[in-house]
């Protein structure tokens, strides 16, 4: 692994909860500048040693080693009002990336005009609306559970976009109705199983261009929320791998080996190469915050055209009862494979390594999973809360699911890949707000 930096965040994050105090936000004298703050020490912990537990695409994770990367993070967020209609926001976030290492990022960077008392356009870097809360999927304390649902979460790794939005809210009866157009493009690393044993971090690029989305939300009386939400781009992946396999199929592609052969090592490589692939995520969202009962659900599926991406269908269930201030708390979800989009040639494995450096391409979008997880939430104190919460995942054989498997070309990693796997996950957290 590389050396992470900023190792200590999770220490001074611990440090600030303990001294900072109960105001969630602060406004100067002016009234222009409003400052505020969020974050999570979370520790955790599996029962495995072959795969990392994380938030997929992080460069680690858990295992049977308790880990403060998979959700310790500290963000800063600041907006300035110029004027009664014209703001500026920014939002810089710190947690473990892709690289391995936590790295302070622009999340938000944006401009906003009210243009209207319904009407809102924000140019710049917003966040990524794919999900229901993607607007504060960071914020742990905005969030019943530890972290949103992976099952569903974790098929998309973008959570921003360089580009804008335009927002019109309307009364409908009862209900609160906003919709937005929204566009841009997003380019992120994103690490996977595509290294060799005690290699160095080498993520994936993740690039999602011409990006064109709507959602609609209503919210009612009562606490009750639905949700749509559709969007498209045409996404690209950028990867070292593809590029040692074209190295390494270069004998053949320059027809050292004959038309055969070549025909195949071309076949093979346009199978496991995505490039402007028109890319689709729709989404469908529930929830409901009534007389301490709190309900939420969320349907997605992801359709690439084709590459090494493969189509997907998530969703949960997620059911809890306040009693005072403690939340239990279950969920249920599913992350199903549709279709990986591409399949290789069997003849295609006389070419040798190169066939199975293919096969690990595609094998990297098998990721169906399955997760139960149980739960608590204590509110102990304004603007902090405190999370217990345990998650059996399952994984089929012929599946990474979607941990970080480390060692993919190992006896270890293929006994996980090829496998049926439960993998009990423990984790302990500390969100809060200033």
């Amino acid at each position: 692994m590389s050396p992470k930096n900023l190792r200590c965040l999770p220490l001074a994050a611990a440090a600030m909860v303990v001294c900072m105090s109960a105001q969630a936000e602060y406004t100067f004298a002016d009234g222009k500048l409003r400052l505020s703050g969020f974050g999570t020490v979370g520790v955790s912990r599996t029962n495995n040693d072959q795969a990392y537990f994380n938030y997929p695409g992080q460069g680690g994770g858990a295992d049977r080693s308790a880990s403060f990367d998979p959700d310790s993070k500290l963000g800063l967020q600041g907006t300035y009002k110029f004027t009664d209609t014209l703001s500026a926001t920014a939002q810089l976030l710190t947690k473990y990336r892709a690289t391995g290492e936590y790295k302070p990022e622009f999340e938000w960077a944006f401009a906003k005009w009210q243009a209207t008392p319904s009407t809102t356009v924000r140019l710049g870097r917003i966040g990524a609306p794919f999900f229901t809360v993607s607007d504060f999927r960071d914020v742990g304390y905005a969030n019943t559970t530890v972290r949103p649902p992976l099952d569903v979460y974790g098929q998309v790794p973008v959570s921003s976009v360089d580009g804008g939005d335009i927002s019109y809210q309307a009364n409908v009866g009862s209900a609160t109705v906003t919709s937005t157009l929204w566009g841009g493009q997003t380019k992120v690393k994103y690490a996977s199983a595509l290294r060799n044993s005690g290699a160095d971090l080498d993520p994936i690029l993740v690039k999602l261009r011409n990006q064109l989305g709507l959602n609609l939300q209503a919210e009612f009386d009562g606490g009750y929320t639905l949700r749509f939400g559709h969007s498209q781009s045409k996404l690209s992946l950028e990867t070292s791998s593809l590029g040692t396999l074209r190295s390494g199929l270069s004998g053949v592609l320059a027809g050292g080996l004959g038309a055969g052969p070549q025909a195949l090592a071309n076949q093979m490589l346009n199978d496991v190469t995505t490039t402007g692939q028109k890319a689709t995520f729709t989404g469908l969202g529930a929830s409901m915050d009534r007389d301490n009962i709190v309900l939420a659900t969320e349907y997605t599926w992801r359709t690439i055209d084709k590459g090494a991406v493969a189509d997907t269908t998530g969703w949960y269930v997620l059911g809890g009862y306040r009693f005072g201030t403690v939340l239990p708390y279950v969920v249920v979800s599913r992350l199903t494979v549709d279709d990986l989009n591409t399949s290789l040639n069997p003849q295609a494995s006389a070419l040798g390594a190169a066939y199975r450096g293919a096969q690990g391409l595609v094998n990297n979008g098998k990721v169906a999973q399955n997760t139960l997880s149980v739960g608590t939430r204590w509110d102990f104190r304004s603007g902090m809360a405190l999370k217990a919460q345990f998650d059996r995942i399952s994984k089929p054989s012929g599946s990474n699911g979607l941990f970080l498997n480390p060692d993919a070309a190992t006896a270890s990693g293929q006994d996980f890949f090829n496998n049926k796997k439960k993998v009990n996950v423990l984790s302990l957290a500390v969100d809060f707000v200033f």
